[in-house]
């Protein structure tokens, strides 16, 4: 996602709910993602209430869910073509989504 790299108006943020934190640091490395992770398990089992993961958001600067998307690719090769997509087709429509991955 380099290219979203320096834009102010796209941000890559992971929540990890992993038990241990030091699980995704080298899975981020061996994937070459570089966006920040924060340990998140009770922000995201308790607050928002997500119990199937992972998932993919696109948030609007308004702060709504633009786009939602439940389920993973096999690999960041498929995943970053997807999520440029998604991005591009939530800025050019201004509307809410959902969709399945």
């Amino acid at each position: 996602m380099e290219q979203y790299k320096y834009r102010k108006d796209v941000v890559f943020l992971s929540f990890n709910m992993d038990d241990n934190p030091g699980v995704i640091g080298p899975i981020m490395a061996e994937q070459k993602l570089t966006f920040t992770v924060l340990p998140a398990y009770n922000y995201v089992s308790d607050t928002l209430k997500i119990d199937i993961i992972p998932q993919n958001w696109i948030v609007g600067p308004d702060g709504v869910i633009r786009l939602k998307g439940v389920g993973s690719f096999d690999d960041v090769e498929k995943w970053e073509p997807g999520m440029k997509d998604a991005i591009e087709k939530v800025r050019s429509a201004g509307t809410t989504q959902s969709t399945q991955q």
